[in-house]
């Protein structure tokens, strides 16, 4: 006995039904990917929330930039844009003291992106600590926070010297808004 013919031709469809639908899929994600703005304005003044339990209010005129921004439960990342300025905030459930999280800082910046310091004595908010660093032709502004001493909050800018010049005061402003709402 043989398999009748009428079940491999329907079986034949639905396969080639099936591959269509993944090759839909495979190259139809990517393109609406590529459709949607990489950037999107936010409301001047609004807190955004980086998790559940830490917001920061962004500086004017700041775009988030949604395809590095990553909000989570305990834990998460929002990267801003203000002209070619990068302001990224990253939010982890640690517990470290402030000088502790902010040598895992420095050594995260000189690790990751080979940055030098120029400061770590830089004004910050109180219970903060921020220094400036150089990376490439790039230049940079950092903060740490630790809230209750379980949750590390590090703002980091850089970009452009001239730039980050100009929105610093705006930068600091923003990382003295970062708050624990809960």
């Amino acid at each position: 006995m043989g398999v009748p013919h009428a079940g491999l031709c329907r079986n034949a469809l639905y396969s080639l039904g099936i591959l269509a639908v993944i090759a839909a899929i495979t190259m139809g994600l990517p393109a609406l990917d590529r459709a949607l703005p990489r950037d999107r304005a936010v409301p001047l003044g609004v807190a955004y929330p980086v998790t559940d339990t830490v917001t920061v209010i962004p500086p004017p005129g700041a775009l988030l930039d949604v395809s590095q921004t990553r909000p989570g439960r305990d834990s998460g990342r929002a990267v801003f844009l203000v002209g070619r300025v990068r302001f990224a905030i990253l939010v982890s459930a640690d517990r470290l003291t402030l000088d502790a999280a902010a040598d895992r800082l420095r050594t995260r910046l000189r690790d990751g992106l080979g940055a030098s310091a120029i400061a770590t004595d830089e004004p910050a908010p109180a219970g903060a600590r921020a220094g400036r660093f150089r990376a490439g032709p790039d230049h940079g502004w950092y903060a740490v926070r630790v809230f209750d001493a379980t949750t590390v909050v590090d703002a980091t800018a850089s970009g452009p010297p001239g730039e980050l010049t100009t929105v610093l005061p705006a930068l600091r402003a923003a990382a003295a808004s970062i708050a624990r709402t809960a």
